[in-house]
């Protein structure tokens, strides 16, 4: 991987506000001289990420994710932290130097999948816009009331009919026929070599929620031509189960409106676009899942799911609804009729119809029940038990109780049944859930997920260590860093004694550029927003805590020797001991065997009574 140094990147840092980096995915509300936010880094329902402008990082106080502007992206993108510090530099137009012992071999992969997906989007974005081969293409987007200026802002394109048309280019580019492979771009045959995946299709580019693009859809112009749609398989760049198509364009409207609207169709997006309802994405051909539902929750309180009116769109409806709940979105349904599509129903009856049909959807166990009643014979008691299955199955999902108790006493007064029976069906369900679900993406896998605090003094004292370049050199002039008897701060303290030695700075935002450590992230964070100790009127004398550790230390020292003594089976002097842990000479003769133990005791006492804990 390419070495960036290390000036560079304090420079890409302190010319970044992690405010500003956040806010481009998750919703932040200003509260005191913090900003508060749902965390995206696990399933939270209630804001729980602070971010700080002041001390340039953030924490979760729920799972424990912490760090400055570069973790967060590394987090959040799955990225190295190269990468992080690359794509940040491009926002603020700093030029990275590459430092002399890069290679190709040494890049990341998934920057060389970037980097594939990015020149073939360019290439069929050329095709379509410049490239006489493209005309079909064009006239058949013009003919469904595509504009040029949208084809441009979607970056719409298109793929020839010739078998090797992104092969060849791309190869005379450097890119390798099993790169395009690996980015999901070619497929390998049978009796060798390589084809292209999309041929004589609209390409409609897909892009993750942190703006880059991961994959393709591609429409067929023949109508002929099967599938009709085709999509990118998934990659180690693309998962189709937490991307939406059009959410990174979509995104300001999705968060001013608090609401967004999911279609089924990449076109639909487009189509609406055109027609300025922007609050819109679609799921990239699967069904809606909770990673969607998770996106979605970050900018928007609730949702409206517009579903074609034939009977697979209503069953993708339903499939996907569960997924929705466990969110807490709020959410309505709309099923279009008579064979519409949003696209085709926008271009009849304009914007204003459209809203005015996402406006009055039905509420969700309205539309839940329309679809039972279509498919059982509520006047039976099977038909009743299938039905208390498919509804409790989706209930099961609703996290919160008291959702989850209200959704229950409507089922129950809507088929009327007893509830208890409806309580019953919703606990199986769950108990299935659970039973057949892995490890929830709340579950933490750093070392921060069974972290214990620590020592007090120890943790208040790396707290104002890295609050105050002056005050870490004068506890490092006493404090041996390797007497923290917490192993996180030692690693920690012993970071700020190389960053004081180098002569950098030892601000936890500073600390953070030099860890590729979760856990240890997550720690550095959380000490740093203790911000009580940073106040002088409460603040314990800085001379306490380094008079503590010095004792702590010495005792230490002592523990060690005694056990060094005992082990060569040579009696203990205590008062020796002492001196020689101390480096001092001793004052006076004791009795060792009469002494030995309730010294130490004594001494722990004292020290403990005098500085308290």
């Amino acid at each position: 991987m390419a070495l960036i140094p290390e000036d560079t990147v304090e420079q890409v840092r302190n010319s970044v506000d992690i405010v500003d980096v956040i806010s481009e995915f998750v919703g932040l509300d200003k509260r005191g001289k913090s900003f508060l936010g749902l965390c995206p880094f696990h399933d939270d329902r209630t804001p729980s990420l602070n971010v700080s402008r002041e001390k340039q990082i953030y924490k979760c106080f729920s799972c424990g994710a912490g760090g400055n502007a570069f973790r967060f992206l590394m987090d959040l993108e799955r990225i190295s932290f190269v990468e992080s510090v690359r794509k940040l530099a491009n926002q603020v137009g700093i030029i990275l130097p590459e430092s002399e012992s890069s290679s190709p071999a040494e890049k990341d992969t998934n920057d060389e999948l970037y980097r594939t997906v990015e020149f073939a989007r360019k290439y069929f974005r050329h095709m379509l816009m410049r490239h006489p081969s493209g005309e079909a293409a064009r006239d058949y987007l013009v003919g469904r009331g595509v504009s040029e200026s949208m084809m441009e802002a979607f970056s719409l394109g298109y793929a020839t009919s010739a078998w090797d048309g992104l092969l060849g280019v791309a190869g005379r580019r450097g890119f390798s026929a099993q790169m395009l492979e690996r980015a999901g771009l070619a497929v390998p045959r049978e009796n060798g070599g390589y084809y292209d995946r999309f041929r004589d299709r609209v390409i409609f580019p897909i892009e993750s929620h942190t703006g880059r693009t991961v994959a393709f859809g591609a429409r067929a112009l023949d109508p002929e031509q099967q599938p009709k749609y085709l999509n990118s398989p998934e990659t180690p760049i693309y998962n189709k189960s937490a991307t939406l198509y059009g959410l990174w364009k979509n995104r300001e409207p999705i968060r001013s409106t608090r609401s967004a609207v999911v279609v089924e169709g990449y076109m639909d997006v487009v189509a609406l676009a055109q027609f300025d309802v922007r609050n819109v994405v679609a799921s990239s051909g699967t069904a809606l899942t909770q990673d969607h539902a998770r996106l979605l929750k970050r900018y928007a309180d609730g949702a409206v799911l517009v579903f074609d009116g034939d009977a697979a769109g209503t069953a993708a409806a339903v499939r996907g609804i569960g997924a929705m709940m466990a969110s807490e979105l709020e959410i309505r349904v709309v099923t279009l009729v008579g064979g519409e599509d949003p696209d085709s129903f926008v271009r009849q009856r304009g914007s204003d119809g459209f809203n005015e049909m996402t406006e009055s959807a039905a509420p969700l166990m309205d539309f839940i029940f329309g679809w039972v009643r279509s498919q059982e014979d509520l006047s039976t008691s099977d038909g009743k038990t299938r039905a208390v299955r498919t509804v409790s199955e989706i209930i099961a999902h609703a996290k919160d109780n008291t959702r989850r108790g209200f959704l229950i006493q409507e089922t129950a007064q809507r088929l009327g049944i007893e509830e208890a029976i409806v309580i019953d069906a919703v606990q199986r369900a769950t108990r299935s859930r659970r039973t057949g679900r892995a490890a929830t993406d709340g579950d933490a896998d750093s070392e921060s997920a069974s972290f214990e605090p620590g020592p007090r003094m120890e943790r208040e004292l790396i707290t104002l260590m890295m609050a105050d370049d002056s005050t870490a050199d004068k506890v490092l002039e006493q404090v041996d860093t390797r007497h923290f008897s917490n192993s996180m701060y030692r690693r920690i303290s012993g970071m700020i004694a190389e960053a004081r030695r180098e002569g950098r700075t030892a601000s936890a935002a500073a600390l953070l550029n030099r860890s590729e450590d979760a856990g240890l992230a997550g720690i550095v964070s959380a000490l740093s927003m203790e911000t009580g100790l940073l106040n002088p009127e409460g603040r314990i004398p800085l001379q306490d805590y380094l008079t503590r550790m010095q004792l702590n230390s010495l005792v230490a020292r002592i523990a060690a020797e005694e056990a060094q003594q005992r082990a060569a089976g040579a009696e203990t002097d205590p008062m020796a001991l002492i001196a020689n842990a101390g480096n001092c000479s001793p004052t006076g003769t004791v009795q060792p065997k009469q002494r030995r133990i309730k010294h130490k005791r004594l001494v722990l006492s004292a020290i403990s009574r005098k500085f308290p804990c």
